[in-house]
């Protein structure tokens, strides 16, 4: 009797085992298709914020330059040569525009790999980064297009321009020197233009640090390893999974041993 319940309690649980390992495999290879995934998911997108980053870091840098421009013009007109004075009213009908690289993101999230990413507090980050953060992007740059077209059409309506080598700028500005010193409205363009470069450059920087920031995060080695294959990673991740399930199996055994030798000592006692 010993004996048949013995080899009935081996053979439960060598079913119950078999059960649990291909269990385990299925959800082993999900396990690492999805890690693999989110290992390319993290360098698509450690590549695109580098690349806005590098656009940031030189819109930054070319309206910062707008802005030393414009307060030139507003503080310190009376002081600028005639050659100053026909290069900075070049200048200042430049447009600052940004194209953030977005369709690796659209990509990953109509496609559904974006959210094989596991820490959620970074999937929350770059969600919010491009479906909220992005759209200072469009709106700075349609405050500066306006502010600029007003004073544009403002210059053609009041004062002959000339074609220069990027755009325009006033043909005779010894005829039409007093009268720009004493024009209200064209010093009136240029603090709304000042204010909306300001502005700009604000919310920018702030956005490039949160890019900074977000692109530090996903680089880190437990997101990103830079010296470890996807392969290598996820035979790392394999032995460590493997540890435990060997730990769980050997505590399943000695439950089911437990059981079973009790249930056959109540047997021999009846």
């Amino acid at each position: 009797m010993k004996n048949i319940l013995a080899r009935g309690g081996i053979e439960f649980l060598a079913v119950i085992l078999g059960i649990s390992g291909s269990l385990w495999i299925d959800d082993w290879s999900s396990y690492k298709n999805d890690r693999k995934k989110e290992i390319e998911t993290f360098s698509r997108l450690s590549i695109a914020l580098k690349e806005d980053n590098i656009l940031f870091e030189g819109a930054l840098k070319k309206n910062a330059r707008m802005v030393f421009v414009l307060d030139k013009l507003i503080n310190d007109f009376e002081n600028l040569t005639k050659d100053s004075l026909s290069r900075y009213i070049e200048e200042i009908q430049y447009y600052t525009r940004i194209n953030p690289h977005i369709s690796d993101y659209e990509t990953l999230k109509s496609t559904g790999q974006l959210y094989t990413i596991m820490d959620f507090d970074i999937l929350q980050e770059v969600i919010d980064l491009y479906d909220n953060k992005y759209s200072t992007i469009k709106h700075w740059m349609n405050e500066d297009r306006r502010a600029i077209f007003l004073q544009d059409e403002y210059f053609l309506k009041n004062y002959s321009m000339k074609p220069t080598e990027h755009w325009s700028t006033i043909k005779d500005l010894e005829k039409d020197y007093v009268r720009l010193k004493n024009d209200e409205i064209f010093f009136n363009y240029l603090v709304l233009l000042f204010n909306v470069k300001n502005s700009m450059n604000r919310d920018w920087t702030k956005l490039n640090g949160t890019i900074i920031d977000l692109k530090e995060k996903i680089l880190m080695p437990k997101n990103l390893p830079n010296k470890l294959t996807i392969d290598q990673r996820c035979r790392i991740e394999e032995k460590v999974i493997s540890k435990k399930l060997q730990l769980e199996i050997t505590k399943f055994t000695y439950i089911l041993e437990s059981m079973m030798m009790e249930k056959l000592v109540r047997f021999l006692l009846i």
